[in-house]
């Protein structure tokens, strides 16, 4: 009887003791259908290609280089994330917030961040061929050598967003919000921009230029456009 006491008071010890290693700062792993908290973590190049993280905050998080192929991020809070070179192609990242993120340099051929909030964040040299933006916030945006070959910008926020040297071809900014947009120097074949008040935007050295459809779009203030386009001034109520 002594024995069996002793050796149950030691077995009563040792989870005590298991229990207490296993204490600590809770963290939170990133795993597929992670719907958790992980700010400022660092997932430099990780592999989390095809998980969900809808919904969940992960704010000031680097992914610098990460492989997030096909994420479903729907609603989440992605705000100064680092995500320099990361991989999101086909990503869903619809109604997200990633304001004053980095995605310098970031691929993101045909991922989806419709209505998705990208104010004052960087893509510059970003991969953006037939991504959907439609609604997207992206104001004071980065978007400097960009390649957005076939992007949709339709209804976008893109007041102050700079397109310098980007490449839009075949790009669609239908009813977009384009005021003081700078578009210098990028390359626009084919690009529609229908439907919309041209507000001080910069067209200096666009190619292409003569090949976009401006259907029922007309121009304010400092834009300039060649005549020959057969933009009109926008009619304004006195």
């Amino acid at each position: 009887m002594i024995k069996r006491i002793a050796f149950l008071t030691a077995s009563a010890a040792t989870l005590g003791l298991m229990a207490s290693a296993q204490q600590g700062p809770a963290r939170v792993s990133w795993a597929p259908s992670d719907t958790g908290s992980c700010t400022k973590c660092s997932f430099v190049g990780h592999d989390l290609s095809g998980w969900n993280i809808s919904s969940s905050n992960y704010a000031g998080a680097d992914l610098t280089g990460a492989n997030l192929y096909g994420l479903a991020a729907t609603g989440a809070d992605l705000p100064n994330i680092i995500a320099v070179g990361a991989d999101f192609r086909h990503a869903t990242l619809d109604d997200s917030d990633l304001s004053g993120s980095d995605l310098s340099g970031a691929v993101l051929n045909q991922a989806s961040l419709v209505t998705a909030n990208l104010g004052n964040a960087s893509l510059i040299s970003a991969k953006m061929q037939s991504i959907i933006l439609v609604g997207a916030s992206l104001p004071g945006t980065k978007l400097i050598a960009a390649t957005a070959n076939n992007a949709d910008f339709s209804g976008a926020n893109l007041y102050r967003s700079d397109f310098a040297n980007a490449r839009l071809s075949g790009a669609t900014f239908d009813n977009a919000i384009l005021n003081l947009t700078n578009f210098a120097n990028a390359e626009m074949s084919n690009a529609k921009i229908r439907g919309t008040r041209l507000v001080d935007v910069n067209f200096i050295n666009v190619s292409g230029l003569e090949t976009i459809d401006f259907e029922d779009t007309c121009w304010l203030g400092s834009t300039y456009l060649p005549e020959t386009l057969n933009v009109p001034e926008c009619f304004i109520d006195d």
